[in-house]
């Protein structure tokens, strides 16, 4: 379900036309199941657009949803099965998640048993729905909310636009909307969705995309710090640009149908803090930790820089399997932590961005590096002083080419454009709202025609 790729407006389009044709004779013959028939459309269409990833993406989503449904259904069990029924339902249910994600790490990886597994992918979104559907059925036991229909619970967990890299969507925000929805086009909100999406494209096509390709033709010297640093950089645009390219388009197909759903950026990478950064970056998931990690170990009340160091490190589990993303979410929760325990004041906003800014970017560092050697040489490049003075004639070496050179400096100058026009508005109810401008989104649109690489790339968080 790759935004980006011209598969997915195609299936969306037929299928839309398609419902609208079988809506307009329902509404002749049978007008009083307008809306019944509307929403299985709109499941319809969700169901299609999994499958024509692979059938083990539509397998792996129906198997999470169906033992989701059941287990909304026992919430009315009693003692002594509630506690048991519980148990067994959450197993099932994170069982597709530990096999494809994690059965290769934890018992080839940490215990060293070489119990090998078929060679297959991570059904795409399967993080994502899973947190959703549990966060669904937690909040139905806690707040013993009424059970929906299986048609709106279905379309809850199916939503197309956020089903396979977010916004992780609550119960009490988007069900209310999923119920109401009759699968048509809002023609009240098609100019601000319209603005959203090209924004989107834009961000992903115009820059994450030649990122990535340029990544892959660096030369980077792992004893290089200059090299090192740059891959960072380079590594924390192309993620934010790609992960925030794809919510937007998923906030404007949401507004096109007449759904809000949750903006999972709002710039980042101008926070001054990386406790305040959390709260702009990957905002749902965030919150998820919080409410579903954070608060039931006690949060403030009780230890809670152990609380937080906990939260990052399962956000770094829920990011991959491997030492890397735990060493990141460590990173991350020592950060927060520090940021919230210490009683010194905040610094000036001068200060607190730009390093903030660097202490993000060095952590991506084992995010996206898997190799362990290398990982440990080029954590050991940046921490070493003098190797800063001794590779200063190696920093031109990154490409081999000069067209090379310039052309991500081209990129690179349109992402800290866009970056820099971020900070408009950023503390407004209505972010990113310039580059949502009209001058700027025929600019967008131009680049997208000049710029996007010809060989497009799936989103990146597909992984996660």
């Amino acid at each position: 379900m790759n935004f980006a790729s011209l598969q997915f407006w195609t299936i969306l389009a037929l299928c839309f036309l398609g419902s609208r044709v079988i809506l307009f004779a329902v509404s002749r013959l049978a007008s009083s199941s307008e809306a019944t028939v509307a929403k299985l459309c709109l499941l319809g269409t969700a169901l299609t657009l999994l499958a024509a990833e692979s059938w083990l993406t539509l397998g792996a989503f129906l198997w999470v949803v169906g033992f989701g449904w059941i287990a909304v259904r026992s919430n009315d069990l009693r003692p002594p099965w509630r506690t048991p029924a519980f148990l067994l339902l959450l197993l099932i249910q994170l069982t597709p998640l530990f096999y494809y994600k994690y059965w290769n790490f934890v018992f080839n990886g940490v215990l060293g048993l070489d119990w090998r597994i078929p060679s297959v992918l991570i059904p795409m979104g399967l993080s994502f729905y899973t947190f959703q559907t549990l966060a669904f059925w937690i909040d139905s036991r806690q707040q013993h909310a009424r059970v929906p229909t299986l048609l709106d619970y279905l379309n809850f967990c199916s939503f197309f636009p956020q089903i396979v890299a977010g916004p992780i969507e609550r119960r009490v925000e988007l069900l209310p909307q999923i119920e109401d929805t009759r699968y048509r086009i809002d023609l009240k909100a098609l100019d601000p969705a319209l603005r959203w999406i090209v924004l989107g494209l834009a961000y992903k096509l115009i820059v994450a995309d030649n990122l990535g390709n340029y990544m892959e033709s660096m030369r980077v010297m792992a004893g290089n710090p200059w090299h090192v640093w740059l891959e960072c950089i380079v590594f924390g645009l192309r993620i934010y640009f790609d992960f925030a390219g794809y919510s937007f388009i998923a906030v404007g197909l949401g507004l096109l149908f007449g759904v809000k759903l949750t903006l999972n950026f709002t710039s980042p990478y101008w926070s001054p803090s990386p406790r305040e950064f959390w709260r702009r970056w990957h905002v749902s998931l965030g919150s998820w930790l919080r409410d579903y990690v954070y608060r039931p170990m006690g949060g403030s009340l009780h230890r809670p820089w152990l609380s937080l160091i906990v939260v990052f490190l399962v956000s770094g589990v829920w990011h991959g399997a491997g030492w890397g993303f735990l060493i990141w979410g460590l990173l991350h929760g020592a950060g927060v932590a520090v940021c919230r325990m210490t009683k010194l004041p905040a610094l000036p906003a001068w200060i607190g961005i730009p390093l903030t800014f660097l202490f993000v970017t060095a952590a991506w560092l084992p995010f996206f590096e898997r190799n362990a050697s290398l990982l440990h040489l080029k954590a050991g490049a940046m921490l070493n002083p003098c190797a800063y003075l001794s590779n200063i004639p190696n920093v031109a070496g990154l490409f081999a080419q000069p067209a090379e050179s310039a052309g991500i400096l081209l990129i690179l100058g349109i992402a800290t454009i866009a970056i820099i026009l971020e900070r408009v508005h950023r503390r407004s109810s209505s972010p990113y709202q310039l580059l949502r401008s009209t001058p700027v989104m025929l600019a967008s649109a131009a680049a997208i025609v000049l710029l996007a690489p010809s060989g497009g790339s799936p989103f990146i968080y597909f992984n996660f």
